[in-house]
């Protein structure tokens, strides 16, 4: 059995939220394994001891998070030496690690920071490939307790790199482990589900995980066994089941986010775009050029919020804002098509929509969104209808702007849709 301890009065008193247990536990599902328990403590001394001694008696891995950085309240190092039988100590090897990565980052090493190298005597530090806290493994009455930083970018490397591996290993188990991820657009957890639950009950052995970050869906497929090569073709027979089935919405497989898998797109075609955006602000150009390359692909990015913007900046008519107004399948072309002639681009897209709370009409409601490719082949003009508060519409079409780029690459079909939270 396993249980996670993460510690902190920040997320005692909800100031912040704990992301590192569901992430423990999503990684701990896709390798096979399941949490029993989890638990959250304060900063104390006494409240740290208490929960490290406080597990159910099947448990035999506790993964705790927090409390190893280098400020007086950061005290898990010391409560576990005095709760499993220990003392505190600077644990040379944990030193070392801490040197390292100091003098990796050009650093010096001060009074403070030679703290996150006070461990336990009988510790075995863990690597922090991304941080300078060193976690560390316990071993008491048959139990592993494995010590990792509260910092969430660093509890996420090491359990990745290291728990799942050392939780199998230990556990008896001692199996290979393989997985893949993909990764949809425009279908949400529900949907997808309906929609494999026949593909899935033909592959029993691969387990399907579905991990929702808005405003897209992971699917992480997990396969056990001690024979690589059987695992690998099972997981390769179902992501092609599940391709089969809802292909044309994975953008992507592995860690590639829907901007770099467009990216992708333009640069294998040679092709250019810029964007003129209304009701997202910015957000469309914003999520573009956080690809590093991306001005070998992206001109530029225009704002056009007002309807003068729309005139002075993309050239729109203004018969056609009197005529469809500027929330219309009518500007989000002029949009497009104003700015690929003017930057010269392969592509131009356009954007304009009702964001929220405010300025819906019955005809056009909050979330009503218009969009346009202007290309190559012509302009094509399509619509959505969002349903979100005005954050989430603005990030849902920002996102689905990059999805319409990326199936008109792919030449695939493009359909009006209705867009829930």
């Amino acid at each position: 059995m396993i249980e996670i301890i993460t510690i902190g009065d920040e997320l005692l008193c909800g100031r912040t939220q704990d992301t590192n247990a569901g992430m423990i536990a999503r990684e701990l599902h896709a390798a096979g394994f399941s949490v029993q328990r989890i638990t959250t403590t304060g900063d104390t001394h006494s409240a740290i001891s208490s929960a490290l001694l406080s597990c159910l008696p099947e448990t035999r891995f506790i993964i705790v998070t927090g409390g190893l950085g280098p400020t007086e309240d950061d005290l898990t190092a010391s409560a576990a030496a005095s709760a499993l039988g220990d003392t505190i100590v600077l644990h040379p090897e944990a030193l070392a690690m801490l040197q390292r990565e100091l003098e990796r980052r050009q650093r010096t090493m001060n009074p403070s920071q030679q703290k996150q190298a006070m461990l336990p005597s009988t510790a075995t530090p863990i690597a922090n490939p991304v941080g300078t806290a060193c976690g560390f493994i316990m071993r008491f009455k048959k139990r592993h307790y494995l010590f990792l930083p509260g910092v969430p970018a660093e509890a996420r490397a090491m359990t990745e790199q290291f728990v799942s591996a050392y939780i199998n290993k230990h556990s008896g188990y001692n199996h290979n482990i393989r997985s893949k991820t993909l990764r949809v657009y425009g279908l949400w957890e529900s949907i997808i589900q309906e929609k494999l639950s026949d593909v899935m009950a033909t592959q029993p052995d691969v387990a399907l995980g579905f991990y929702p970050q808005f405003p897209e869906v992971l699917l992480r497929l997990t396969a056990h066994g001690p024979d690589e090569a059987i695992l690998k073709k099972r997981l390769n027979l179902t992501r092609n089941a599940i391709s089969k089935c809802i292909g044309e919405y994975i953008y992507a497989e592995g860690d590639v986010s829907l901007m770099e898998a467009v990216g992708h797109l333009l640069h294998e075609g040679g092709h250019s775009v810029a964007v003129a955006e209304s009701c997202t602000g910015g957000l469309l150009s914003h999520l573009i050029t956080s690809v590093p390359g991306s001005s070998e692909w992206f001109e530029r990015g225009l704002v056009v919020y007002s309807n003068i913007a729309k005139i002075q900046l993309a050239g729109v008519e203004e018969s056609i804002l009197a005529q469809h107004g500027a929330v219309s399948a009518q500007t989000a072309e002029a949009l497009a098509q104003g700015v690929r002639s003017r930057a010269a681009c392969t592509y131009g897209i356009g954007i304009t929509g009702i964001a929220g709370p405010d300025g819906g009409t019955p005809e056009k409601p909050v979330g009503t969104v218009f969009f346009a490719i202007a290309g190559p082949e012509g302009c094509q003009s399509y619509h959505r209808l969002f349903t979100g508060n005005r954050k989430h519409n603005q990030h849902l079409s920002a996102y689905t702007a990059l999805d319409l780029l990326r199936r008109t690459l792919l030449g695939l079909s493009i359909k009006d849709q209705i867009l829930p939270i």
